[in-house]
């Protein structure tokens, strides 16, 4: 099973239209991090590679799926499996992780190689710069493994989303001092 926090339909994390998947749990801990409420891998609901594939589907159209968390990286293999079949869809995958690659087992590599963008490193709070793309702190990395993408990604600027609806207001990206 994947721990899953929350899915997304958004045009900020990563190129084009974008099934976004926060990932629950993460032990790397970095200090400052934005999403310390998806440390804890029970907060959110579990979901089979399946379900999961249902979830984006409902999005209708899309150009993507993007991982982020939490720490997609430490849901196991069953998110190999996952990344399998979203690239059976012709959809592309963004992995956001604060690993280095280094630090990677043979089945997160995989995950990485099979990645249009890798978005690497562990967030430093000291080094923040809401001002970078896709990236919190400028000693993260963007990998580029679709040569395609690469004017897209050279481009540094910050990028908020909002949706305004009668139930609630929706913030994704780094609003904090944009608003």
């Amino acid at each position: 099973m994947l721990t899953v926090y929350a899915i997304e339909k958004s045009k900020i994390y990563g190129h084009g239209q974008r099934a976004v998947i926060w990932f629950s749990g993460c032990t790397l801990h970095c200090k400052g991090c934005i999403n310390e409420y998806m440390w804890n891998k029970s907060v959110g609901k579990y979901y089979t590679v399946e379900q999961l594939i249902e979830a984006i589907s409902a999005f209708g159209k899309l150009t993507g799926v993007t991982l982020i968390g939490g720490e997609p990286l430490q849901q196991g293999e069953e998110l190999l499996a996952f990344t399998e079949e979203v690239l059976k869809y012709k959809l592309d995958i963004v992995l956001f992780t604060g690993y280095e690659l280094n630090e990677l087992n043979e089945w997160q590599k995989q995950i990485v190689n099979k990645s249009a963008v890798v978005i690497c490193g562990r967030y430093k709070e000291e080094l923040r710069d809401t001002n970078l793309l896709l990236r919190g702190s400028s000693n993260q990395t963007i990998i580029i493994n679709d040569e395609k993408l690469k004017d897209f990604y050279s481009q540094e600027c910050r990028q908020v989303e909002i949706e305004i609806t009668a139930d609630a207001d929706k913030f994704l990206g780094f609003p904090e001092d944009f608003l």
